[in-house]
């Protein structure tokens, strides 16, 4: 199947690029967006991301693993916008230390931005209201992990990737993977489970298995 799709990809038949983006475009969004928590922001990467994949498939083997691809690149772009936002922080937060004469400095919280509209999450609740609640909740729990380790929790939970997926995606071992999904995983629920009536949407245990078994 996705040796197909690949080829046609790689001859860059304009059917095979609006069949990808209609079955990825959403998710990729969903993914980028609580990665880096701008909506606006995760639009724009996910556009970014698509024109990559188009630029260089034609570059790539035939035996590609298509989906964990995508994500690498998705992956890059998340995690260059937030060193990016990273710096331009501490360099507005360390001009205001040296300049100021107030000592109460406010540096940009992400966690207190108004959320955008956004794509249905997978979450399920009783009222919208409730979904809202959750999804704030989710995001100021993701937003006290470090980049990295959001990135490989969300891909295992989230997107279903398997920890030797995973490893290929950000270049690390299938067994770093496993501990930063653990260790991240432990936080996220220390964080989000603080909070009043939070439902469970972590598993007590990592997922060993998943329903993506593309080899890469």
């Amino acid at each position: 199947m996705h040796v197909v799709e690949v080829a046609r990809l790689q001859a860059k038949e304009a059917e095979a690029f609006r069949l990808l983006i209609e079955r990825l475009e959403q998710s990729i969004i969903r993914y980028l967006y609580r990665l880096v928590r701008d909506y606006e922001v995760a639009l724009d990467l996910t556009q970014d991301t698509f024109l990559q994949v188009y630029k260089e498939i034609e570059k790539t083997s035939p035996d590609l693993a298509l989906d964990a691809w995508i994500y690498r690149i998705a992956t890059n772009y998340g995690l260059q916008y937030l060193n990016r936002k990273r710096l331009h922080q501490f360099v507005r937060l360390s001009f205001w230390t040296e300049n100021s004469a107030h000592k109460d400095i406010h540096v940009y919280n992400s966690m207190h931005e108004e959320y955008a509209p956004q794509p249905d999450l997978p979450l399920t609740g009783p009222s919208v209201e409730d979904l809202a609640e959750m999804r704030i909740l989710i995001q100021q729990a993701l937003s006290t992990l470090k980049p990295e380790d959001a990135v490989c929790l969300q891909l295992h939970y989230g997107n279903g990737f398997t920890y030797e997926q995973i490893g290929k995606i950000v270049n690390i071992t299938p067994e770093a993977v496993r501990k930063r999904v653990v260790r991240s995983g432990e936080k996220f629920r220390a964080v989000y489970g603080n909070a009043p009536s939070a439902p469970s949407v972590i598993r007590t245990k990592p997922v060993r298995s998943s329903p993506r078994r593309e080899s890469l």
